[in-house]
């Protein structure tokens, strides 16, 4: 799984809907609990995840490796795991919504991850 990370003032919806425009990706469903709210998106050749905390700095707080200030998780559950090919998507991203996308972790298995430390800047 690819962690990502952005500061973005849309709601979920709309952050997830421009995301599904410029990654050509399926519908995403979304859902809710006392802490956060996501959207899924699963198809044949990616499965992503989008997570918006209702409190500020909640993604820091369940991941350390997360940069300060930004307020959407973004996990790519399944699909892609070349590391040129996530910081490809990082940079649509970040241009898309105009703000650095941070590409700050993969998990590999169980207590196993990779520290990545990656910043994508639109251009």
């Amino acid at each position: 799984m690819e962690h990502l990370s952005i500061y973005c003032e849309l709601s979920l919806i709309e952050f997830c809907n421009k995301l599904k425009n410029i990654m050509n990706i399926s519908e995403f469903m979304f859902n809710m609990e006392n802490e956060t709210e996501w959207g899924e998106s699963d198809n044949e050749f990616i499965k992503i995840n989008v997570s918006r905390p209702f409190k500020v700095g909640m993604l820091q707080e369940w991941d350390s490796t997360v940069p300060a200030k930004c307020n959407f998780g973004i996990t790519i559950l399944d699909g892609i795991k070349d590391v040129e090919e996530i910081k490809n998507i990082c940079q649509l991203i970040a241009n898309e919504f105009n703000s650095s996308i941070y590409y700050h972790r993969s998990w590999v298995s169980p207590g196993v991850n990779i520290k990545r430390n990656i910043q994508i800047q639109p251009y």
